[in-house]
């Protein structure tokens, strides 16, 4: 059974996933609340529902990633697309794409690591604002084998906190700290900084995606790839899309997804801003997604985009 044929059972199960996951996260938050109040913070729950908030969800996705790692062992390598039975499987065949100088968007806990370790790989940098989820991080660089390969930035990849951090780790040549003026100038130039960039299960919650995923491309060097495995809005306008799923996606919005899940959304385009990204240049190179589960509430696209101007 391939990801686009689902049976019945599996269609109705792939509905109420998103909701148990919710449940988990909200649970999360409910402990951290208590405990703080325990601790004699009675008021932080107000005063400080923010970040309480990220400690709640870095807790859960902490425990969410071991538990879905150890329950489902390494998947062997996809011969077709015929294989596809969940997510998971589409990140493989995309992330062996990944080369020279990698821009690792919201890594969490490294979870994809163990497919990082191509010899083509000269060097990566995961930004991860998530400032709970670093020593889990750093630990799986190293147990990995990427400990002196993989550099962990404290950031997300919005401009005003990346470019200082780049410009920190020398990867930027420019004599302003503006980091507008930093991506206009490599706007200018065509210049870039990063390779390949990989977006696993992120571009869902940054705060602009529309932006974000501009200036992810003005950051790519020509020639440089993005490489891409998303959850995006149900397409219940075609064939194979669901309007069940799609009221789905909206129930889970409105009973707090965003709020207990990172700032997380179902129903983002992200196809659609990708394609966008690249209209300055007259498209990219290659466009290559490809949409999966496209009948539940958690439908994918992935792919690799490589950008024009590569010898």
């Amino acid at each position: 059974m391939s990801g686009r044929d689902l049976t019945t059972k599996q269609w109705i199960s792939s509905l109420m996933e998103p909701g148990q996951i919710l449940l988990w996260a909200f649970k999360s938050y409910i402990k951290v609340n208590v405990e703080t109040i325990l601790r004699g913070q009675i008021f932080a729950p107000l005063l400080h529902s923010s970040r309480l908030r990220d400690e709640a969800f870095g807790r859960f996705w902490v425990a969410f990633s071991t538990n879905r790692e150890s329950d489902a062992p390494p998947p062997p390598p996809i011969q077709n697309s015929g294989e596809i039975q969940g997510s998971s499987d589409l990140i493989p065949p995309i992330l062996s794409h990944a080369s020279g100088i990698v821009l690792d968007v919201g890594p969490g806990t490294g979870s994809q690591m163990p497919l990082l370790r191509s010899p083509a790989i000269q060097t990566i940098y995961g930004a991860e604002p998530c400032h709970g989820l670093h020593a889990e991080l750093r630990a799986r660089a190293i147990s990995e084998g990427l400990g002196d390969k993989y550099h962990i930035l404290p950031c997300g990849v919005e401009a005003a906190d990346l470019i200082p951090e780049l410009q920190k780790q020398d990867l930027l040549n420019t004599n302003t700290a503006d980091p507008t003026a930093v991506l206009k100038h490599l706007e200018n130039t065509g210049d870039g900084v990063f390779d390949t960039i990989l977006c696993v299960r992120v571009l869902c919650s940054v705060p602009d995606m529309q932006r974000t995923i501009r200036d992810l491309y003005t950051l790519l060097r020509p020639g440089g790839k993005l490489l891409v495995v998303e959850h995006v809005v149900n397409p219940w306008r075609t064939r194979k899309g669901s309007v069940i799923a799609r009221g789905f996606q909206a129930f889970y919005e409105l009973m707090g997804w965003r709020l207990y899940m990172g700032n997380c959304s179902l129903n983002r385009d992200t196809a659609v801003t990708l394609k966008m990204a690249a209209e300055r240049d007259g498209g990219w190179e290659s466009f290559e997604l490809e949409r999966w589960f496209e009948s539940t509430p958690m439908p994918y696209i992935s792919g690799v985009l490589v950008k024009k101007g590569g010898k």
